[in-house]
């Protein structure tokens, strides 16, 4: 079967990474990297980044990291000249904001940047308080949440039915300083013994499971998504799944589409939902308003986001992508995997199809490097 990918329209473009220090980097140049034409430049803050050694990469420039923005900008604009960079593409939280932010001073902004939220949009998406408030502005369903940032704050945890969840309000991830607590004592005490590291949001904990949405959307109007259900996961269930499912949930869609369009979104973005098994609803739990690790899965099941991504800014009209409903497991699950069923190693064809090993063959040289680093410095101690 020919893949879904290979299917849509061809054409020649160079993009402009500007945070290559993101460690999202290799995900989302391995999905540029897959459509012909495409012309790969990446800015980095860090002078050894795995990355610089990667053969689908066309320029690697490393510039110090600068506390001004504006010097940002500067470098951005010298090497969209220098390179002729038909699109700056930013893929992380942070420099996804900068770019919108300082966006006056980037030359020719309109039609270099890619497809991009308002500040207000990327803001509300980006802070689960912020988020929480325009869940109920608009009906769609969500935790019931509190947001606590000292700790007489906590008295408004009373308001909510236990177990709940806590989490910062922004940034971490990877199911970091997450805690789920089953009573208010146990709420309270923690934190008053711990104290407030940064705002935190503390929601209802909802008894069901997780089930994200990806998506590409313009104005509002979704033109591109895949669904999928985590089905492996390390130890720490609170972080990104080893092992996915794509499949369809109409239900879920449902749910998505109006949120798309009460914020008028413009860009991708990962929605991460969870069913409630007590009321039966896809209830949002956050969103990230950025590139996300999955991506290389969702191109195996046909849908290439930063293809899209381009092809839509540039204002190419294509018919809305379906996708497969293919299982996918990281290199990390398929490590598990392996450790769990030595036979998987002769299941070639499953392997290829299935995990990222078909991006690692071909383009092996920052993972090899990464791995000997990591040895080093493990000799070193």
């Amino acid at each position: 079967m020919i893949p879904l990918w290979t299917m849509m329209p061809k054409s020649s473009f160079s993009i402009l990474i500007p945070d290559g220090e993101n460690l999202l980097l290799m995900h989302v140049v391995n999905c540029l990297a897959s459509c012909s034409g495409a012309s790969i430049h990446v800015i980095c803050s860090e002078r050894k980044k795995p990355m610089r050694f990667s053969r689908l990469i066309q320029s690697f420039s490393f510039y110090p990291p600068t506390d001004r923005p504006e010097d940002w900008i500067s470098t951005i604009n010298k090497e969209v000249e220098k390179n002729e960079i038909d699109f700056i593409m930013p893929i992380g939280e942070s420099g996804i904001q900068k770019i919108i932010t300082y966006q006056h001073l980037i030359l020719d902004a309109r039609n270099k940047l890619v497809l991009l939220p308002s500040l207000q949009e990327f803001d509300t998406a980006l802070d689960k308080g912020l988020l929480s408030q325009h869940l109920l502005s608009y009906g769609l369903p969500g935790p019931l949440s509190v947001v606590v940032s000292t700790t007489s704050d906590l008295e408004k945890v009373d308001q909510l039915t236990f177990p709940v969840i806590s989490k910062p309000a922004i940034g971490f991830g990877g199911g970091e300083h997450i805690h789920v607590f089953k009573d208010r004592t146990a709420c309270k005490t923690f934190f008053s013994q711990n104290g407030i590291l940064c705002k935190q949001i503390i929601q209802e904990y909802i008894e069901g499971f997780d089930i994200d949405c990806s998506i590409l959307s313009k104005e509002g109007v979704i033109l591109a998504s895949t669904i999928q259900k985590g089905n492996s996961w390390a130890k720490n269930k609170f972080q990104p799944a080893n092992g996915l499912k794509f499949l369809d949930e109409p239900r879920l869609y449902k749910v998505v589409k109006v949120l798309v369009e009460s914020l008028n979104w413009s860009g991708i973005a990962h929605i991460d939902l969870r069913y409630d098994t007590k009321d039966g609803q896809f209830k949002v739990i956050e969103i990230n308003p950025r590139y996300w690790l999955s991506v290389e899965a969702s191109l195996i099941a046909g849908v290439n986001f930063p293809q899209l991504h381009c092809l839509a800014s540039k204002g190419e009209l294509f018919k809305k992508p379906g996708y497969t409903h293919v299982d996918f497991l990281s290199l990390e699950g398929l490590k598990q995997k392996v450790c769990e069923k030595k036979h998987i190693l002769f299941r070639w064809k499953f392997i290829v199809n299935h995990t990222p090993i078909r991006f690692v063959l071909k383009d092996p040289m920052p993972i090899l490097y990464r791995s000997i680093s990591m040895r080093l410095k493990n000799w070193a101690k």
